[in-house]
């Protein structure tokens, strides 16, 4: 499957240059946001190859320097995709390899924006919950501004860039004449229905756990209000994930395209991007994620969500080459 390719001018923005001009002020602010995180992760990196770095709670089974180096290359992943969303060669750049970083991207930080100012305001008690007293008290609320501009930058430039170099794919109604209104195969039709399975019952415990429920829980009240925020902004974006796909393949809703499309990218990220993340630290440490919740059910939830993220990531390419090649016909 291919995602099909804008014409010139809709590519270069010429159809739209305030637009374009949006864009590119959007993707240069999220490039220049993630700066000032990846200058403390480097300095974190070489402090733990010295020596340095924290030794407590989760970090003593966590390597420092391994950890900050991952972050690093993560977060220079994010320059160059704010770079790339912004200038004039991000349009000649591979489909898979633009869209790749910027899946994950979105799914990591996009996903979180309710939740940043609530987060900037917890980073002090945050760092004194996780022994990390030692680092400067001013790095980690820098962080949060780092995550919160980047996230804000991109949820802008992204779907702004997409929309440019396909606009074909974009344009329209979910049942617009002329472009599939639900799937057009039987693996798109059994990927979204599992999809949507899984994500309802991971989804629908995780929202019901963050609103106060206590049914089914290991360890019932002894979550943080962090814990609670995570986990409901967590159950919420696996249900938009699972109507989004919903919307897409099953109903005419008569509802402009990219407004599913939209929701369904930066959800589905979510569930592959956080859950993929948590996995890992699950296999590394026990205490680095402490829950109320049973650990089979943190492992159900990050591995099943990450595999679903995957399925609608699938699902929703298909429907976008479908319905770009149906608008050249």
């Amino acid at each position: 499957m291919r995602i099909p390719h804008a014409p010139d001018g809709a590519a270069t923005g010429e159809a739209g240059p305030r637009w374009a001009k949006a864009r590119k002020v959007a993707a240069y602010g999220a490039a220049l946001a993630m700066l000032p995180y990846f200058v403390i992760k480097v300095f974190w990196t070489v402090d733990g190859l010295r020596g340095g770095g924290l030794q407590d709670g989760a970090w003593s089974t966590l390597d420092w320097a391994a950890v900050n180096a991952m972050t690093v290359g993560m977060a220079g992943a994010a320059i160059l995709l704010g770079l790339a969303l912004g200038q004039r060669w991000g349009m000649r750049i591979p489909a898979w390899l633009l869209l790749s970083p910027a899946w994950i991207g979105m799914g990591f930080l996009v996903s979180m924006i309710p939740l940043l100012p609530v987060m900037l305001l917890l980073a002090r008690e945050d760092r004194d919950a996780a022994g990390s007293a030692s680092l400067p008290s001013w790095e980690l609320p820098l962080i949060g501004l780092s995550f919160a501009g980047f996230a804000l930058g991109l949820a802008v430039a992204g779907p702004l860039y997409a929309g440019q170099r396909w606009p074909e794919a974009f344009a329209g109604r979910v049942d617009a004449e002329g472009a599939p209104a639900g799937a057009s195969g039987p693996l798109q039709v059994t990927a979204a229905r599992i999809a949507m399975a899984v994500c309802a019952v991971i989804g629908l415990p995780q929202l019901y756990w963050g609103a106060g429920g206590t049914l089914g829980l290991e360890r019932p009240g002894t979550g943080d209000l962090r814990w609670h925020l995570l986990t409901a902004n967590d159950g919420l974006w696996a249900l938009i994930a699972a109507w989004g796909v919903w919307t897409l393949t099953r109903r005419r809703s008569g509802m402009r395209f990219w407004v599913p499309v939209l929701l369904t990218w930066v959800a589905s990220g979510s569930l592959f991007a956080w859950g993929s993340w948590r996995a890992l630290f699950m296999f590394a440490t026990t205490s680095a994620y402490p829950s109320p919740e049973p650990r089979w059910a943190l492992a159900l939830e990050h591995h099943f969500g990450a595999l679903a993220g995957l399925l609608i990531l699938l699902v929703l390419l298909l429907l976008i080459g479908d319905r770009g090649h149906a608008s050249r016909r």
